[in-house]
């Protein structure tokens, strides 16, 4: 009961919805984005549409259609919103939850409670990850699809590192045996609160990389043949 507690209270919003439908889409390729080109690639290919709407597959310029570089360069432009604004996205639901929670744990257990500190801890670690799947810098957008796609068994296993850390260190500095109907009323209070729109984000990520893999799939075939 003591580990499922912990682990509701501190866990990243993804994971939260982790046991539930899995989104039926897993990308199979990197995506860069950059002022001159869009590129998406993985070992068996290499697409990238430069700003201009023309297109190389492997390296060599492809000869398109009207129909083709008007349907380019809308995936482009798709992608270019897309990608950083679920990064955005992800990163305003994350800070969401755990300002719901920090005001719960303050306004129950007071500004010296252990699992504030754990709290921040898990905060910055689980924004870290994220940005190992999705993150824009300096005018470049990368999205790695293999950290993607461990997303939530990567913020799960640091939320269990975390909790036996405060397991441990529970009977010299964290009074959680005296705050346990607290902590508990706390965790099943917030996530109630907190699983509706949790669903919901789900979902949408879900339709957004849906939405970019139809997109890729339909250009990658049509050049193909």
């Amino acid at each position: 009961m003591l580990k499922k507690l912990l682990l509701i209270l501190l866990i990243f919003p993804v994971i939260a919805v982790a046991k539930q439908k899995q989104c039926a889409v897993k990308p199979s390729y990197d995506i860069t984005i950059t002022e001159k080109n869009v590129r998406i690639f993985n070992k068996n290919s290499d697409l990238t549409i430069l700003s201009n709407g023309n297109v190389e597959l492997n390296q060599s310029p492809v000869l398109l259609n009207a129909q083709q570089q008007k349907q380019a360069l809308m995936f482009q432009k798709n992608i270019r919103q897309q990608l950083p604004q679920l990064e955005q996205q992800a990163l305003t639901m994350l800070s969401s939850v755990k300002f719901s929670f920090e005001n719960a744990i303050k306004n129950k257990l007071g500004n010296d409670s252990k699992l504030q500190s754990e709290l921040n801890k898990l905060y910055k670690r689980l924004v870290k990850l994220l940005h190992q799947s999705i993150i824009t810098e300096n005018g470049r957008t990368e999205f790695h699809y293999q950290n993607f796609n461990n997303l939530k068994k990567d913020g799960e296993e640091i939320g269990q590192r975390i909790f036996y850390n405060v397991v441990g260190g529970s009977l010299v500095n964290f009074n959680f045996f005296q705050n346990y109907a607290t902590i508990n009323e706390i965790s099943k209070n917030e996530w109630k609160a907190q699983k509706p729109k949790l669903k919901a984000f789900d979902a949408h990520i879900c339709s957004v990389i849906t939405d970019i893999n139809n997109q890729y799939q339909q250009i990658l075939s049509e050049l193909e043949h």
